[in-house]
């Protein structure tokens, strides 16, 4: 598989709108891929992402099995945004606590701002409230070493919480959806301003890289493609037949 050397690898812990991740990281200009949690060492070998976003998911952390990221996004020094479950278990592989949820929370929240960051530029101020969409059980009480709270809401003392020196950034809230006004630009200051990533990727473009590796591959041979009638095979079709034409 053809990889941009500008990347973010989205490792998706299980949560309905991780799809709302990478389109915003798209509409950024960024080259993403969603990779399941249990595949996410693998991926991101391959990949070798600028940086790594955690998605959230239904799971808590305290349970025995619950999902975790592969040691090896921690060893990288990539940038890494870790969202809601995806905050939870990056505070306690890195040695936080995280409790059950005794209060759930689901639905709107104003989280006070108490620390300007590259990740507010543009948007947020120090001792501003600002709308978010919170969907959560659990909930971090005691950071990692190196942490500290940038933001905070009545109901997640921890909503967003920095290691700046090593660029890792979580939120207890969901940037990624239109209920948090600003998401989108959170999700872009990430990429740009704190991964510094270009920016110059688009669909069309990667359109084109697919159909020039298609090319490449198959130079005079010819293709047989099994098409189910599915997204993926029917995408896949239409792709080998614009690179190779009666080849197929």
């Amino acid at each position: 598989m053809t990889t941009h050397p500008q990347s973010v690898l989205i490792i998706d812990f299980g949560s309905q709108v991780t799809q709302l991740i990478a389109r915003r990281v798209r509409e950024a200009g960024v080259y993403c891929e969603i990779i399941p949690f249990q595949s996410a060492e693998e991926a991101f070998l391959r990949m070798q992402p600028k940086a790594v976003i955690f998605s959230g998911g239904p799971a808590s952390v305290p349970d025995e099995g619950s999902p975790r990221a592969p040691q090896v996004v921690f060893d990288s020094g990539r940038p890494i945004l870790a969202i809601c479950y995806g905050q939870q278990t990056l505070c306690h592989q890195l040695g936080g606590r995280v409790e059950g949820g005794h209060h759930r929370e689901f639905g709107r929240a104003d989280v006070e701002i108490l620390k300007q960051s590259p990740l507010f530029e543009g948007i947020w101020q120090v001792g501003g409230r600002y709308p978010v969409w919170m969907s959560h059980g659990d909930r971090v009480t005691r950071l990692p070493e190196g942490f500290e709270v940038i933001g905070t809401s009545p109901n997640a003392p921890f909503a967003i919480a920095a290691d700046e020196s090593r660029k890792y950034y979580t939120t207890m809230f969901h940037p990624e959806v239109v209920h948090t006004p600003d998401g989108a630009r959170l999700l872009s200051n990430f990429v740009h301003t704190i991964a510094g990533l270009k920016g110059d990727w688009s669909m069309a473009a990667y359109k084109d890289q697919a159909i020039a590796a298609i090319r490449s591959q198959v130079g005079s041979g010819r293709v047989i493609c099994g098409l189910s009638g599915g997204v993926d095979s029917s995408v896949a079709a239409i792709l080998i037949h614009e690179a190779i034409g009666d080849q197929l």
